[in-house]
Order: structure tokens, then C-alpha cells, then sequence
């Protein structure tokens, strides 16, 4: 992946964000596209991200209100950014997980070397897989407490979780990569946000927790545990490779 990925937590999108996108899109002219099919009504959704992005210098933004896939790959296909706000993951992808060409055409704007990127709903679509949000209120780690589902796939090897200090998600995390040991996991917090480019995230503002099981994860009944787990806590500037 030659591009960038915009990972935010969630709360307040700072005005950071839509200019750190257009910068590295290509410029003010740098078509955005807004993909608010997170939320259920799309088209006060997407004027609100557009309107938040043309007050922020973006002068080529559209937020299509369509829900046809092939008109949102078409329109995707010649973009430079992509945004996708938050809302409901899960609404997203029972929308579009079934379009093939729709989900490839997101991930080839970022490999091509533009911009993709979103916050709360909108990060977590980032990863391979994704939080459904039906963790167990006991904070469970045992099998089947953390269920997780396919998402957009931008950054193939992550699971990415937000609200994520704010709302004490670090033991759904957990219990998703002891289920998933191959994939990162990157939590976001409320009014965080973060770059990944290449292998390197890099945290802007607030705190992102990385975390990496890495020794195979172990099972006794029901329960899930694993002896070696690198947990990070990072702080604006730091990074870290994923």
C-alpha cells in the first residue's frame, strides 16, 4: 500500500483531518468521496461531511446518497480520498459486503496512493475484520464473547476498535485476537485519531493502544488465554509498526 489510511476514534472530527487528507490526496482539487452508508439516513449524513470538508478546503467533495453499488464503485474508481463517517459498521456491510467491486475499489484508492480513511463506524471498517459491538457487557474473554465479522479490508492484517479507551473496550479487543491471533489490534480513542502509511502508524492526538498476541493462544473450556500478548499504549507522535 503506497497511500494513506486515517484512522479516527470517534467524538469531534478535528479539522486536522480533512486537510491531512486533502494534503495528501494531491490538493484542494483532490476528489473526495463521502461514503456516509454507515448511517440510516445517507443523504443528511453525507451533506454533513461534505459541508465539514468544503469549510475545511476541499473543493471536489461528493456525497453520493445512492445506494446502487456499481454507481459507488464508478465514483469511487476515480477518486483520490475516500471518508466514511461513523455510524453502524454493521448497516455498512449488510448494505455492501456483498459488492465485491465496491470493497476493492475502496482498498485500491489507498494502494494507488490516495487517501481512505474514517472515524468510529468508519475506522473499524478499515480492518479485515471488524467489532460487531455484541461483546459480552461481563467482559468476557471466552469463546464467542467478542464476535467479529468480514469488514472492508483497507488494512488486511488489523482489527480496529474506537471510542476505545472512553468506553473500556480493551477486553473486547483482546477476546477478538485470541479468537484472531494473525490480525493487529488497534484501538482508537474518543477524539483521537491516527496515520497509518506503509507498516507505520503514526498517533496524531490522544492515545492509541496496539496490540499483538504473540504466542498461540491457548483454551481450557471455554476461556481463552495466551502467555505472551505485546500491549502498547501510544502517545501523540509515537509510532509504531504493524
Amino acid at each position: 500500500m503506497t497511500g494513506t489510511v486515517i484512522l479516527a476514534g470517534g467524538g469531534e472530527t478535528p479539522p486536522e483531518i480533512p486537510k491531512t487528507m486533502l494534503q495528501r490526496a494531491g490538493g484542494a482539487n483532490a476528489r473526495i468521496v463521502i461514503l456516509a452508508h454507515g448511517q440510516q439516513d445517507v443523504a443528511r449524513g453525507g451533506r454533513r461531511s461534505a459541508e465539514f470538508f468544503a469549510e475545511n478546503g476541499a473543493l471536489n467533495v461528493i456525497a453520493p446518497d445512492t445506494q446502487d453499488a456499481d454507481e459507488l464503485t464508478a465514483l469511487v474508481q476515480a477518486a483520490r480520498g475516500v471518508w466514511l463517517p461513523g455510524g453502524d459498521q454493521n448497516r455498512f456491510m449488510e448494505r455492501f459486503g456483498a459488492s465485491t467491486a465496491l470493497l476493492q475499489a475502496i482498498r485500491q484508492v489507498a494502494e494507488r496512493g490516495g487517501v481512505v480513511g474514517g472515524t468510529s463506524a468508519g475506522a473499524s471498517l478499515m480492518g479485515a475484520r471488524m467489532p460487531t459491538g455484541d461483546h459480552s457487557p461481563q467482559g468476557d474473554l471466552k469463546v464467542g464473547a467478542s464476535p467479529t465479522a468480514p469488514a472492508i479490508g483497507v488494512l488486511p492484517n488489523a482489527l480496529v476498535d474506537q471510542h476505545f479507551l472512553k468506553r473500556q473496550r480493551l477486553p473486547r479487543l483482546l477476546c477478538a485476537l485470541l479468537e484472531s491471533p494473525h490480525l493487529t489490534g488497534i484501538g482508537i480513542d474518543e477524539d483521537g485519531w491516527a496515520i497509518v502509511h506503509g507498516r507505520k502508524l503514526t498517533v496524531q492526538r490522544a492515545q492509541v493502544v496496539v496490540a499483538h498476541v504473540r504466542a498461540k493462544p491457548r483454551q481450557y473450556e471455554q476461556w481463552l488465554g495466551a502467555r505472551d500478548i505485546r500491549l502498547q499504549v501510544l502517545l501523540p507522535t509515537e509510532t509504531t509498526s504493524l
